[in-house]
């Protein structure tokens, strides 16, 4: 009975421990019959068919990765551990050959193929994973694939693997197919094989001395695009359930190298539309025709894979720019001679705008040789591409290949027109903003005019409003007024009348003092008394007749107060009664204006002037849209009535002013319109059509917004929102 020297763990497919030797003197057929389906295994063993598992277990702890035995009816699976202090460890597993558990391990590493070959599109990446997976499952001295041309007939790419790790592609190999015995036979009949020491024929693929060597082809759609091979040194050799596995490998992996491969055929053409995208992004990102240019050479050079690139420009104003980019390692030019590229456009006046490509300079037309020129840059090939705007040339792209001849393809040919088309766009653009920047500038200065007098037009329409009110107005100061000169004529009279009492001439007590006393004269007179209480009554009269005129010039100087220059916080009701009193002697008697004031409205921070003039032209707008209705037009016992209504809301922090009438209304057609400068519905001569428009630049500068409501017949109601704070509001 032979004996195991390494410590051995061996667990079922569920993962229970059957066996743990610590000490590695355990005989092998001691516990080889512990799962009772190995018995039948044990048996075979034991009567000394097949090779002895130990030697098996011996061999299979030098490889990196897992190695596998076929059994009667199962697979054991033996996984290499880090050595301990008693030497090499493994751990066994048991897999039977059909049933639940070997499709889930089966499915289990074709998920790990999976995931390997398809976490890239890149083949050199897709082989290196998978090298990793093949070597945990599938253990080889030597792996190689094979990746054949589109004919079939050449080898465009080889992947060696060895044992341990190492990664060697090798592409464009260019070798003849049929030349291996392996490819060969793979090409003729497609079929995975598994093949001994003896019947492996000689083959420049696995280089290693094998004991037995597996092939797989790889099939896309039924076409054979290549192979995998393996070879291993282990005496038991590959097992039918390693060819299984590798056929089913070989299956994701063509799919995998076929996405890589018109993933490769797709990279230059995603490169150009990328370069035209990077160019388009830098003309939507800049405006700069030095950024632009700049990555245009750089792009175009990259995707084109040439030794130089030349952007020439012509600026509209004379002058001339060149953007260059030359591939490291490319000589620099000894003939810097731009007028060359330019005269191909000037001489070749049949076609003088088409793109002229040369493959070999040497065939050149004798009118555009320039020899010279190209022997002494290097030039091989050539292609220059004319940058138009408005059939007008804007600039040259030039390429130059120095390293080998070229062939110019279509492709390359469209991708120039098209990168030639964008830079005309770009170049365009750039002319359009510099003279847009010039404009700019003017119209800076422009703006600044228009807003002093826009500031000249809104005091120009106060005024014109307050020539309006000035009857009024002075029909409000001229009635104090009158009284108060009225009554200074009667206080002279009353003065020089107790200036002709005896008593108070001389001296003496007057009547007043004395009741009882009889006047002097028996014509009625006024007594010191009475002329004492009719001078109080006159002066009082006086003082209020003084206060209302006071009263008027401080609301007319609120209301057009030039400190409007600079936020003040005011008391937003009185700025509404002051404009009231200033327009009541013209609003027609018959309006009844209703208050509705929140009563703890809070002040705000504003121009003063400003608003009073919003509010001012609100109400003269609201008197002449209700005198416009005629009587007859009005519902019986209804009274015309201007609603003033102010209310603030703590969750936005606004102040609303809503100056509601029941007016004639605004026309549908018309809602859209009232706010332009000009537009008026009052017809010629009578308004300006600036008034609206004022109010809605004032409440814009107050960052606030005015809100129209208007039904015909029923009204209309503007509503101004502003905040409390207009800095805090824009901040």
């Amino acid at each position: 009975m032979q004996r195991v020297s390494a410590p051995l763990l061996l667990v079922n497919s569920t993962g229970e421990v059957l066996f743990a030797n610590d000490t590695g003197q355990k005989a092998w057929g001691e516990w080889l019959v512990i799962a009772d389906p190995l018995r039948a295994a044990g048996q075979a063993l034991a009567s000394g068919s097949g090779c002895a598992p130990a030697d098996w277990i011996a061999n299979s702890l030098q490889y990196v990765g897992p190695s596998w035995y076929a059994l009667e009816g199962a697979l054991m699976k033996c996984t290499p551990l880090p050595p301990s202090e008693s030497g090499p460890a493994g751990l066994l597993e048991w897999f039977p050959a059909s049933g639940v558990d070997s499709g889930q391990e089966k499915l289990r590493i074709l998920q790990d193929v999976s995931q390997a070959v398809n976490s890239s599109l890149i083949m050199e990446d897709i082989f290196d994973a998978l090298g990793d997976v093949l070597r945990d499952h599938i253990p080889y001295q030597e792996a190689v694939i094979v990746i054949l041309d589109d004919t079939q007939n050449g080898i465009k790419m080889l992947v060696r693997m060895s044992e341990d790790g190492e990664l060697e592609i090798t592409g464009e190999h260019h070798a003849f197919a049929g030349n291996d015995p392996l490819m060969d036979r793979v090409l003729r009949e497609p079929f995975s094989r598994l093949y001994t020491r003896d019947a492996l024929p000689e083959t420049f693929l696995l280089t290693a001395d094998a004991v037995a060597a597996l092939v797989v082809p790889l099939i896309n759609k039924g076409v054979v695009i290549g192979l995998i091979a393996m070879s291993t040194a282990a005496e038991g050799g590959f097992y039918q359930y390693q060819e299984e596995l590798l056929t089913e490998v070989s299956a994701q992996l063509a799919v995998a190298v076929e996405n890589a491969k018109f993933y490769w055929q797709t990279q230059t053409q995603a490169s150009r539309e990328f370069l035209i995208n990077q160019l388009t992004r830098s003309i939507r990102q800049s405006l700069d025709i030095d950024i632009i240019l700049s990555t245009a050479v750089m792009e175009l050079s990259k995707v084109m894979g040439i030794s130089r690139c030349f952007i020439r420009y012509f600026d509209p104003g004379g002058e001339e720019e060149v953007f260059h980019y030359q591939l490291p390692g490319t000589p620099p030019l000894a003939i810097t001679d731009w007028d060359y590229e330019k005269s191909v456009f000037q001489l070749r006046r049949d076609q003088p705008y088409n793109p002229f490509i040369l493959n070999d300079v040497r065939d050149c037309p004798n009118t555009l040789a320039e020899q010279a020129h190209f022997v002494e840059n290097d030039v091989k090939s050539l292609a220059i591409v004319p940058i138009l705007i408005r059939d007008n040339l804007a600039g040259i792209i030039t390429l130059h290949q120095c390293d080998a001849y070229r062939a110019w393809v279509m492709e390359d040919i469209e991708l120039l027109r098209a990168l030639a088309e964008h830079l005309g766009v770009a170049l365009h653009q750039a002319q359009l903003f510099l003279e847009l920047d010039q404009q700019k500038r003017a119209l800076e200065q422009t703006l600044e005019e228009l807003q002093q007098a826009q500031l000249y037009l809104i005091q120009s329409e106060k005024m014109a409003v307050l020539g309006q009110f000035v009857a009024g107005i002075a029909h409000e100061v001229n009635t104090p007024l009158g009284t108060m000169l009225s009554n200074n004529a009667t206080l002279k009279v009353c003065i020089d009348k107790m200036k002709q009492l005896p008593q108070l001439s001389a001296g003496e007590p007057s009547t007043a003092d004395h009741p009882h006393v009889a006047p002097a004269t028996e014509a009625p007179q006024l007594s010191a008394e009475q002329l004492f209480t009719n001078i109080d009554n006159l002066l009082s009269l006086n003082k209020l007749a003084g206060s209302r005129i006071q009263e008027i010039v401080k609301n007319l100087r609120n209301f057009a107060r030039l400190d409007e220059s600079e936020l003040k916080t005011v008391d937003v009701h009185e700025g509404i009664e002051s404009t009231i009193l200033l327009i009541q002697s013209s609003i027609d008697p018959r309006i009844v204006i209703e208050r509705d004031y929140q009563p703890d409205l809070p002040q705000v921070q504003c121009y003063p002037g400003l608003l009073n003039q919003v509010f001012m032209n609100l109400l003269v707008n609201a008197s002449h849209a209700i005198e416009d209705v005629k009587p007859e037009q009005r519902p019986p016992g209804s009274q015309p009535t201007i609603t003033i209504q102010t209310r603030f809301d703590p969750d936005t922090g606004k102040m609303s002013i809503a100056i509601e009438d029941t007016g004639k209304g605004i026309a549908p057609e018309h809602l859209g319109k009232v706010f332009d400068p000009g537009f008026t519905t009052k017809g010629a001569g009578v308004g300006t059509g600036l008034g609206l428009a004022l109010c809605y630049r004032i409440v814009e500068k107050h960052h606030g917004r005015i809100l129209l409501a208007s039904q015909v017949n029923q009204g209309t109601r503007f509503t101004v929102e502003i905040p409390l704070s207009p800095s805090a509001q824009s901040a």
